[in-house]
């Protein structure tokens, strides 16, 4: 006889695996029938029926049988079936929420998952690829990033899981510019190097220029900018107030670059490890897109306080 202890960890995975294949479902939905769950799980048929029946008892589904016609999902509480999956929170990584945009962002997303009875916490880490290696040191379960960088950064490792509509990551992009740059010289452009989308939207707008690159984080670019440390950078409009200042200009980036990266760069996703497909699952349930963005453009406009 199989000892006591191993047979929980059987049946308790075997849980895991039937709360992952529920969690993608939705309500009315048909369920493969128990012998085919048999087959992709291993296991025996009064296994899967005794693993299904807790998972009703704890209230995570609800099975309407129809004899020959199957069984449907009724119910489906997709925070109960997470709760089995990972027993514990739903972590997000954001970037630091910098301006009023990424804290409406933030907000929305606390409070999509609050409705949804769903346990979330939020992280903030500098950076797409620094977020990147807190995935894949399951620090978290999805990052946030913009929609350039999850396309440039996705490989075999990640892939995308759910994105938001365009402004829901920054309004757009300008070129801040000293007015005193001296035209025989090196144009002095400050650079964040953990930043992909400040890294990759620089070489497109200043490509085949006399420039000089400096490498700073972007929490010093004001004001490196201001005192004339370096002359120009690319960063977003949602920090117009923080850049703008006496002898600096600023305009949009050129056509030729926004042709290139569309709304993909303004625009929000998420990334997680390649089959992620539970969290995948949480996203699409719990986010209503038009939801958080209509939080933010709260909190942008300032009629509501940031709540992260």
């Amino acid at each position: 006889m199989e000892p006591q202890n191993s047979r929980k960890r059987t049946v308790r995975d075997l849980q895991v695996n039937l709360a992952k294949y529920l969690i993608q479902l939705k309500e009315g939905q048909r369920l493969e029938s128990i012998r085919e769950i048999t087959a992709s799980t291993q296991m025996s048929i009064g296994a899967v029926s005794t693993a299904l029946n807790g998972l009703q008892d704890i209230g995570a589904v609800t099975i309407q049988r129809r004899g020959h016609l199957g069984s449907i999902v009724e119910e489906l509480s997709v925070a109960k079936l997470w709760g089995v999956i990972e027993q514990g929170p739903l972590v997000i990584a954001l970037s630091l929420p910098m301006h009023n945009r990424f804290e409406g962002l933030a907000t929305g997303l606390k409070l999509s998952f609050e409705k949804a009875g769903i346990e979330a916490f939020l992280i903030f880490i500098r950076g797409s690829r620094t977020r990147l290696k807190a995935l894949t040191a399951n620090r978290c379960h999805a990052v946030l990033m913009s929609g350039l960088a999850a396309e440039k950064l996705c490989g075999k490792e990640y892939e995308m899981l759910f994105s938001l509509p365009p402004k829901s990551w920054v309004a757009d992009y300008n070129v801040f510019q000293r007015m005193d740059v001296d035209p025989g010289k090196p144009l002095r452009v400050a650079v964040d190097p953990d930043s992909f989308d400040h890294r990759y939207l620089t070489d497109l707008e200043f490509k085949g220029q006399n420039i000089d690159i400096h490498h700073v984080s972007f929490v010093h670019i004001s004001r490196l900018l201001k005192n004339g440390e370096i002359d120009a950078a690319v960063w977003t409009s949602d920090q117009n107030e923080s850049y703008l200042g006496e002898g600096i200009t600023s305009r949009p980036l050129s056509q030729h670059v926004m042709e290139q990266v569309g709304d993909k760069s303004v625009s929000a996703a998420f990334v997680g490890r390649k089959g992620s497909e539970a969290v995948r699952a949480i996203l699409q349930t719990c986010i209503n897109p038009d939801d958080v963005m209509r939080i933010q453009s709260e909190i942008v406009a300032g009629r509501m306080v940031p709540e992260y």
